[in-house]
C-alpha cells in the first residue's frame, strides 16, 4: 500500500504546483468544456478562476501531503492495499472537479461523486458494525442534502435562464426563494451544519488520513464553497441570508460546546470543525465585502491548521495506542516535534499572533463590527462567544494531549507521518510573515465573489483597535476556560443526535419493504391505475402552458376517420366481457394506428406496428386458452374507476404532448440527418439508416426485447397445466 500511496501522491502534487503557478502569475481564467447534448446545454464545463485555483491548491496540496502521511500511517501489511489509495485518489479527483465546475450540472455530478467516495472511505474498516453505521449515516444525510440541492439547482437554472455558473445573475421571487432554501439545505448537510452535523463526528471512525483530508480541509468545504459561489445569485433573497445565519450561528455554538465535552482528541477536532464551518457560513451569508474577504482568509487558514492537527492526533494514536486525553501524558517531552506542530496549529486556530489564523480572525471580527443595528449585535456577539469557546477547547486539547501526567509509552516516529504535518504548521507560521503573498492568493478569490473586497488585505499588526482589544479578551477568557476544563474529568457525552439519525434511517429501511409489499402486490389493475394516476399528476404542470394554435386536426380526412375508429375500438374494449373480444379490440386499435402511419407517409413504421400487433394478438389468443373465456364480474364502482382513470390518463398524455410540442427545444436536425444518411450511411431511406446505422445499438436492444417476448409467447403456448392436459 505504501508504494501505491506515494505513486498516487504525484497527481495531486502536480495539480497543486500548477495552481501555485497560475496564482502567482495572476493568469486569467482557464476554461475547458465537453459538450454532451448541445441542444439541451448538457456537458461538462470547468473554469480555473481565482476561487477555483485557491480551492485547487488546498485540495491538491493538502491531498498530496495526506497521501504521503498515509504511507506512514498504514502498516506494510494493511488490508485493502490498492482499494484505499484508489478510492482516496478518486475522491481527490471528484473534489477537484467540484471546485473547478462552471456549470451547475457539472457541480452537482462531482458533488455526488464526493458523497459516494467519502462513503467508501469512511467505511474503510467495513468489518466493524460501528464503522458501517457511521458510513451509512454520512451517506444518507449528505445524499439527502444532494437531492435537495438538485431540486434547488433545477429551479435556479430555470429562473436564471442558464446553467453556467459564471453567467448566473441575481434572481428573486417565490421560485428563487424556494431554490435558495433548497440550495442552503444542501450546503448545510455537506458542511455538517446543525442539525445535520451528526454525521461528521461519527465519520471519525474513518482512518485519520481520511479525517484530515475529507473532514477538515476538503469535502466539508464543499458546502462553504457553494454558499460562496451562489451568494451573489441569491443576494436579493431574504431567506438565503436568514437561513445561512441561522445555520452558521447555531453550528458555531453547538460545535464548540460539543468539542468542550469530548475526551477523544479526534472528536474534539471534529466538533471544532463543525463550529468553524459555522463561522464560515455565517460570514459568507452576510454578503458584505469585508465578511467575504474574512471568510476566504479563514477558509485558507483553517485548511492548514486543522489538517495539521488531525495529522498530529493520528500520529499520537499510532505511536501511543490511544486518543483519549485522560490516558495521555508527558507527550510534550516524548514527542517534541509533534508538540511543536500541534502548538503552532493550535495557536493559529485560537487566532493568536504570530500565526495566519490571527490575521484571518481579526478580519472576521472587524467584519462583524462593521455591521449595523441588531445584525451587528447578534453576529458580533456570536463570533466573540464562539471564539472564546474555540480557544477554550483548543487549550483543553493541547493540555490534555501534551500536558503533564504519567509518561505515556511512545513508539518510534515515522518520518512519513511527521513531514506533512510539519509542512502544514510551517505554512501557518510563514503565512503570517508572508501576509502579502497570502493576500495575493486569497484576495483575488474574495474579489471574484465581491468586487468591493479588492481593498482589503491581511495585516500582521492591526494596531490597538477595537478588534484587537476584543481578540486579546477572547484569548484571555478562552485560555482560562480551557485551563479550568482541562483539570476536570468529564463523562463521555451521549450521542443522542447520531442515535436519532440512525433510528430514523432504520425506520425508513423498515418501512420501505412494507410499502413495497403494499404497492407491488401483484395486482395488474392496481399497477395500471397507479401508472395512470402518476401520468395524470405529472401532466398537471403542463396545464398552464396549453396552446392549441399549433395543433392541426388532420392533414387528410382519412386520418380523422381512422382516429374515430381507434377511439371507438378503445371504448369498445372497455365494455366487452370476453377476453377474446378484448384482445380483438386491442388489435383493432393497433391496426388503426398502423393506418395512421400509412396516411402520414411512414409505411415502415406501419409494417412494424402491424407486426407488433400481430404478435401481441396472437400471443393473447394463445394465452387465453389457459384462462376463463370471460372476465370476472366487477362492481360498478370498479368499472367507473377504470373508466375515469383511462379517460384522465389519456387526457393527461394529450395535454403533455400539446404543451411540449408548443415549446420545442432546439431545431430538428432534419437536414443533417438526411445528409448523413446518404454520405455516411449510404442509403436514401433516412429512417432505415437511422435504425440500422446511427442508432444501431438501440435497435439491437429493441430486437432483443421482441425476441424475448416471442420466446415467452412460445413458452406460454407450449405450457400445459395438469388441468388442461387432462
Amino acid at each position: 500500500m505504501r508504494v501505491a500511496l506515494l505513486v498516487a501522491a504525484i497527481a495531486p502534487a502536480l495539480a497543486a504546483a500548477w495552481a501555485v503557478g497560475q496564482l502567482l502569475n495572476e493568469t486569467t481564467t482557464t476554461s475547458a468544456s465537453y459538450t454532451w447534448v448541445d441542444g439541451l446545454d448538457l456537458g461538462f464545463h470547468f473554469a480555473a478562476n481565482e476561487l477555483g485555483l485557491l480551492m485547487m491548491l488546498l485540495v491538491s496540496g493538502i491531498g498530496a501531503g495526506v497521501f504521503v502521511y498515509a504511507s506512514g500511517y498504514f502498516s506494510p501489511t494493511a488490508a485493502a492495499a490498492t482499494r484505499f489509495p484508489a478510492t482516496l485518489l478518486a475522491f481527490s479527483t471528484s473534489m477537484l472537479g467540484l471546485v473547478l465546475a462552471d456549470s451547475i450540472w457539472t457541480l452537482f455530478i462531482f458533488w455526488e461523486f464526493t458523497t459516494v467516495t467519502s462513503f467508501l472511505l469512511v467505511g474503510h474498516k467495513h468489518q466493524d458494525p460501528t464503522v458501517r453505521a457511521a458510513a451509512r449515516r454520512a451517506l444518507m444525510i449528505t445524499g439527502g442534502g444532494g437531492l435537495a440541492l438538485l431540486a434547488g439547482l433545477i429551479i435556479l437554472g430555470n429562473e436564471a435562464g442558464t446553467s453556467t455558473i459564471s453567467e448566473l445573475t441575481p434572481v428573486s421571487g417565490t421560485a428563487a426563494t424556494v431554490a435558495a432554501v433548497l440550495v442552503m439545505i444542501g450546503a448545510a448537510t455537506k458542511s455538517a451544519q446543525f442539525p445535520f452535523h451528526v454525521w461528521l463526528p461519527g465519520a471519525m471512525a474513518a482512518p485519520t488520513p481520511v479525517s484530515a483530508y475529507l473532514h477538515s480541509a476538503t469535502m466539508v468545504k464543499a458546502g462553504v464553497l457553494l454558499v460562496a459561489v451562489l451568494g451573489t445569485v441569491f443576494a436579493d433573497v431574504t431567506w438565503w441570508k436568514t437561513l445561512g445565519l441561522a445555520f452558521g450561528i447555531a453550528s458555531m455554538f453547538w460545535g464548540a460546546i460539543g468539542a468542550l465535552r469530548q475526551r477523544d482528541g479526534k472528536l474534539i477536532l471534529a466538533w471544532g470543525t463543525v463550529s468553524q464551518l459555522g463561522l464560515l457560513i455565517t460570514l459568507l451569508s452576510l454578503g458584505t465585502a469585508k465578511a467575504t474577504f474574512a471568510a476566504i482568509s479563514l477558509l485558507f487558514a483553517h485548511a492548514l491548521f486543522k489538517a495539521a492537527l488531525f495529522l498530529i492526533i493520528g500520529e499520537v494514536d499510532i505511536r501511543t495506542g490511544t486518543r483519549n486525553i485522560d490516558e495521555l501524558g508527558g507527550l510534550s517531552r516524548r514527542m517534541p516535534v509533534a508538540f511543536a506542530v500541534a502548538l503552532a496549529a493550535g495557536v493559529s486556530m485560537m487566532g493568536a499572533p504570530p500565526l495566519l489564523g490571527f490575521m484571518a480572525k481579526e478580519a472576521a471580527i472587524e467584519a462583524a463590527l462593521g455591521l449595523a443595528g441588531t445584525e451587528r449585535i447578534v453576529v458580533a456577539g456570536a463570533i466573540i462567544g464562539a471564539s472564546i469557546l474555540t480557544v477554550g477547547y483548543t487549550v483543553r486539547f493541547l493540555i490534555g494531549v501534551f500536558g503533564p501526567g504519567p509518561d505515556t509509552a511512545v513508539a518510534p516516529r515515522r518520518l512519513a507521518m511527521t513531514i506533512p504535518a510539519v509542512v502544514l504548521a510551517a505554512l501557518s507560521v510563514a503565512g503570517y510573515f508572508g501576509a502579502g503573498i497570502v493576500t495575493n492568493i486569497v484576495g483575488p478569490a474574495a474579489t471574484q465573489l465581491n468586487a468591493k473586497a479588492d481593498v482589503y488585505e491581511l495585516i500582521r499588526w492591526p494596531g490597538l483597535k477595537t478588534a484587537f482589544v476584543i481578540s486579546v479578551g477572547i484569548l484571555i477568557a478562552g485560555c482560562a476556560l480551557g485551563t479550568i476544563l482541562a483539570r476536570r474529568s468529564m463523562t463521555e457525552p451521549a450521542t443522542i443526535g447520531a442515535e436519532s439519525a440512525d433510528r430514523a434511517i432504520d425506520g425508513v429501511l423498515d418501512f420501505a419493504p412494507k410499502l413495497t409489499a403494499a404497492v407491488q402486490h401483484g395486482s395488474l389493475p392496481v399497477y395500471l391505475a397507479t401508472m395512470a394516476t402518476a401520468v395524470t399528476v405529472a401532466a398537471l404542470p403542463f396545464l398552464g402552458e396549453l396552446s392549441f394554435d399549433h395543433v392541426v386536426l388532420w392533414d387528410h380526412p382519412v386520418q380523422g376517420v381512422l382516429a374515430v375508429a381507434i377511439v371507438a375500438a378503445a371504448i369498445a374494449g372497455g365494455f366487452v366481457t370476453s377476453r377474446l373480444g378484448a384482445a380483438l379490440t386491442l388489435g383493432a386499435v393497433g391496426t388503426g394506428i398502423s393506418g395512421l402511419f400509412i396516411a402520414q407517409g411512414a409505411p415502415d413504421l406501419a409494417l412494424t406496428q402491424l407486426l407488433v400487433e400481430t404478435v401481441i394478438v396472437v400471443g393473447f389468443v394463445i394465452g387465453l386458452g389457459h384462462l376463463a373465456h370471460r372476465f370476472p364480474e366487477s362492481t360498478g364502482a370498479w368499472t367507473t374507476t377504470r373508466g375515469v382513470l383511462a379517460v384522465t390518463g389519456g387526457v393527461a398524455v394529450v395535454a403533455a404532448l400539446v404543451a411540449s410540442s408548443a415549446s420545442p427545444t432546439g431545431t430538428a436536425p432534419i437536414d443533417e440527418l438526411t445528409t448523413a444518411s446518404v454520405d455516411e450511411g449510404g442509403g436514401n431511406n433516412v429512417v432505415n439508416v437511422i435504425l440500422t446505422d446511427m442508432r444501431a445499438l438501440d435497435t439491437l436492444g429493441e430486437v432483443v426485447v421482441l425476441a424475448t417476448v416471442a420466446i415467452g409467447i412460445l413458452a406460454l403456448a407450449r405450457t400445459r397445466t395438469p388441468e388442461t392436459a387432462s
